[in-house]
C-alpha cells in the first residue's frame, strides 16, 4: 500500500488534502475504510447544520415565480404558515442517506487521492524530512481530478435520495380540506415508479452528474498543495471557503437539477436535462428589454436561492470538513 508521508516536526502540517498530523507514528500506511466511516460523520454534520438552508434554497429555485420575495420571505412564510419544524422537511431521508452518500463520497475521494498520487499526479512535498521515503505530495490537478471522480462516484446513488428529498421540501401548507400530494417517502418512491417506472428515481441523472462535477472546484480548492494553510482552524476556514467556490460552479446546474426533480410525476414540466435548461433560460426573456438586462436576468434566474446557499455553504460544509479532518485524524492513531 501507499504510505502518505508525514511532515517533519518542525513544519506545520498542511489542511485541507487530509495530510497526516505531525504526531503520526511512523510507519502507519493508507487506510482505504478510514475516508467512508469519517464520510458518514461529516454527513451527519450537514444535516444538522445544512437542511433549514437547503430547505429554502429548493423552496426559492422550485416554487412558482412570485411564491417568495427573496430568501428572508421565504424564511419567515415558511416558519409564520407550517412552524419551525417545516424547516427540516424531508430531513428523514438525508438523516440516512446523508451519512451513506457523504461515506461514498469523502470514501472514494480519499482512495482516489492515493491512487493519483502514485500514478502520475505528485510532486515534490516541501514538508517531508529527509529521512521520509516517500517525499512526494498530490499535485493541484490531483487534487482536481480526484474531486471530480468522487463527485461522479457519488452521484449516482445520491440522486434517488434527493428526488426525494426536494419533492418533500417543496410540499407548501395547504388547507386541511386539500391533501398533500406526498404523505412521505415511501409515497414519494410509490408514486414516481408507478407514473414512470423505477428510471423515474433517476429522472435527469445528466444534471447530477454535471452538477456534482463541481466538486473538482471544492477538492481542488482545498490545501494539500501550496496552498496549503496551516493551524488547525484552518481546516475550518478551508472547508468554508472551498465550499463557495464550490457553489459558485454548481448552483446554475444545482437549480437545473432541481426543477427535474420537483417537477410532476404525472404531468411532467420538463423532457429532460437540456429541456430543463432551455426553460430556465428563455423564462425571463423579454423582447421589450436590452441585451444587458437580459443578460443578467437569465443570471439571476439561474442563480435562484444563491443568499441561503451563502449563508449555508461556510457553516455546513466547514463543520463537515472539521469533522471529517478530525475522524481521519484519530483512524490514523488507532
Amino acid at each position: 500500500m501507499t504510505r502518505i508521508p508525514t511532515p517533519p516536526a518542525s513544519e506545520e502540517p498542511e489542511v485541507g488534502g487530509f495530510e497526516p498530523p505531525p504526531d503520526r507514528p511512523e510507519g502507519n500506511q493508507h487506510h482505504p475504510y478510514a475516508g467512508f466511516a469519517a464520510g458518514i460523520c461529516s454527513g451527519w454534520t450537514k444535516l444538522v447544520v445544512g437542511h433549514p438552508f437547503d430547505t429554502i434554497k429548493t423552496r426559492l429555485q422550485c416554487a412558482p415565480r412570485g411564491t417568495y420575495q427573496g430568501a428572508w420571505h421565504c424564511f419567515t412564510s415558511t416558519i409564520s404558515k407550517e412552524g419551525p419544524r417545516a424547516l427540516y422537511k424531508g430531513a428523514s431521508i438525508p438523516a440516512i442517506s446523508w451519512g451513506i452518500t457523504d461515506s461514498i463520497l469523502m470514501g472514494s475521494l480519499h482512495n482516489y487521492r492515493a491512487y493519483l498520487k502514485t500514478h502520475g499526479f505528485a510532486e515534490p512535498n516541501p514538508y517531508a524530512s529527509r529521512d521520509d521515503q516517500d517525499p512526494l505530495r498530490l499535485s493541484l490537478l490531483g487534487h482536481t481530478v480526484a474531486g471530480l471522480f468522487a463527485g461522479w462516484t457519488n452521484a449516482s446513488v445520491a440522486h434517488p435520495t434527493e428526488i426525494i428529498k426536494c419533492k418533500l421540501q417543496l410540499q407548501l401548507v395547504q388547507p386541511a380540506h386539500v391533501p398533500k400530494e406526498f404523505k412521505g417517502p415511501i409515497d414519494v418512491v410509490r408514486k414516481t415508479i408507478s407514473a414512470q417506472g423505477i428510471t423515474g428515481m433517476w429522472k435527469g441523472l445528466g444534471a447530477s452528474f454535471l452538477y456534482r462535477s463541481s466538486f473538482l472546484a471544492m477538492f481542488g480548492g482545498l490545501g494539500g498543495t501550496s496552498w496549503g494553510m496551516s493551524k488547525e482552524m484552518a481546516n475550518f476556514l478551508a472547508g468554508g471557503m472551498a465550499s463557495n467556490l464550490y457553489w459558485g460552479m454548481a448552483l446554475p446546474m444545482d437549480n437545473v437539477k432541481n426543477r427535474i426533480m420537483t417537477d410532476s410525476v404525472t404531468k411532467p414540466r420538463y423532457h429532460g436535462v437540456f429541456d430543463a435548461y432551455r426553460q430556465t433560460w428563455t423564462e425571463t426573456f423579454d423582447p421589450t428589454k436590452t441585451f444587458g438586462w437580459n443578460s443578467a436576468a437569465r443570471i439571476k434566474n439561474f442563480y435562484r436561492g444563491v443568499v441561503p446557499v451563502v449563508l449555508r455553504a461556510f457553516p455546513t460544509n466547514a463543520a463537515a470538513l472539521a469533522v471529517w479532518e478530525a475522524v481521519m485524524r484519530y483512524s490514523t492513531r488507532s
